[in-house]
């Protein structure tokens, strides 16, 4: 249970039990431990909700080898897997940066996290999905990303942008797809062809307007 004086702050006990060496799975013996806080869950009124447990430094007595134990939680830095999954679910259909400021996060890690779990999580049958390129470093890396047309949700997320980067972010989406939206690139035809040869190919209104405006003022120079 919490404290009056740290609501948000809840101790925890682990069962006393025997820590296996991740190499050789023989016994391993305490060398140290530190009391720490890690971020696990959120709530309404609330905020962020910490555990606060020792953690171990184990050493095996057979290879030598010493290790942080962290209970299956998968503590990094000052959040639980559970936590970090939690606010990359959040950023479904809002932008990171509204996710960040509301959870008191820095944007980068947000982001980070939300590349890391996104594309695990949200694995969802559509009929109707949007795929499309951005830079995760403006100039030198991209990705391909691919949404349900209807409700926003993020299907797939994989690194790169030629042919062989989009099929697999659209191989990534499972369901009836019938229609698919993306831009002019022949890159994103050729994979769309060839993962959904049946779907329909749209091209995307934004584009489409750009190149006509642009064709009428290269006529009206002309």
């Amino acid at each position: 249970m919490s404290s009056d004086e740290e609501p948000n702050v809840f101790p925890v006990i682990p069962d006393r039990h025997d820590i296996p060496c991740p190499l050789c799975q023989r016994k391993t013996i305490l060398h140290s431990k530190k009391r720490r806080r890690f971020r696990h869950g959120h709530a309404w009124n609330v905020g962020v909700l910490w555990i606060e447990l020792d953690v171990p430094r184990q050493r095996c007595t057979s290879c030598d080898l010493t290790f942080v134990y962290d209970y299956g939680l998968g503590l990094v830095s000052t959040s639980t897997e559970v936590f970090r999954k939690g606010i990359a679910k959040r950023c479904h259909g809002r932008t990171i940066s509204d996710v960040a400021r509301e959870y008191s996060l820095p944007y980068t890690t947000v982001e980070r996290w939300f590349y890391q779990y996104a594309s695990v999580e949200t694995m969802e049958r559509a009929t109707h999905v949007l795929v499309d390129e951005f830079a995760t470093r403006k100039g030198h890396h991209y990705a391909t990303i691919v949404l349900d047309a209807k409700s926003g949700q993020l299907l797939s997320i994989v690194p790169g942008r030629d042919v062989a980067a989009i099929s697999a972010a659209l191989q990534g989406v499972s369901g009836d797809v019938r229609s698919v939206v993306s831009d002019f690139a022949p890159a994103m035809a050729k994979a769309i062809n060839h993962v959904f040869p049946e779907a329909e190919h749209v091209l995307d209104r934004f584009h489409l307007v750009q190149f006509v405006t642009d064709a009428l003022r290269r006529r009206r120079r002309f």
